[in-house]
């Protein structure tokens, strides 16, 4: 009966691969460690060395606006500079995260007004508010953070209300929109 245990035990460690985000080392580890104990038992130190398949997945991306843009109502922000965009969910084109696979996503954004103005928008996600930006009159910022569950092609996005036609930012990039996968 132990015999067929050990067998048993040794051959579910060689066949199990894990298909998420994991710590590959500490599961390598854990089950060479097992695999080891089990051999040493049965009196064989012939152990053969255990492989996670494990991936780290990286989805991450921050992008921010490098000058105070005209802006229609309704309109997108289009975060023109691209400082990471790991797993390429983020478009400058569009102004918009498509995520690349589903999980739990942390999502920022800060947008700051012009002077005498106000800006209010929304972090949408599909064509859905979820929460709002305002940021008061001149020079002040507006921020949101929020974790949303997305399925894969999820979009997340930053739109202006309306009111003010101008969003303002400079070579500081006060302006910043990012996100990132916390988990599957």
């Amino acid at each position: 009966m132990f015999r067929t245990f050990i067998i048993v035990l040794m051959f579910w460690t060689q066949m199990v691969k894990v298909d998420s985000t994991c710590d590959s080392e500490l599961q390598n580890g854990l089950f060479q460690d097992l695999l080891n104990m089990m051999m040493k038992i049965k009196g064989s130190s012939s152990a053969q060395p255990f492989t996670c398949s494990c991936k780290k997945i990286v989805i991450a991306f921050t992008t921010s606006l490098s000058a105070t843009k005209s802006i229609g109502s309704g309109a997108v922000v289009q975060f023109d500079k691209v400082w990471t965009n790991e797993g390429k969910g983020y478009d400058p084109n569009s102004g918009t995260f498509t995520a690349p696979r589903q999980g739990f996503y942390q999502i920022s954004a800060t947008t700051m007004s012009p002077q005498g103005k106000y800006f209010h928008s929304h972090l949408m996600k599909n064509n859905e508010k979820t929460v709002g930006l305002y940021t008061g009159e001149g020079y002040h910022t507006g921020s949101a953070n929020i974790v949303l569950k997305l399925k894969k092609g999820d979009r997340v996005y930053i739109k202006h209300r309306g009111g003010t036609e101008a969003i303002y930012s400079d070579g500081d990039h006060w302006c910043m929109f990012s996100g990132f996968l916390i988990s599957e």
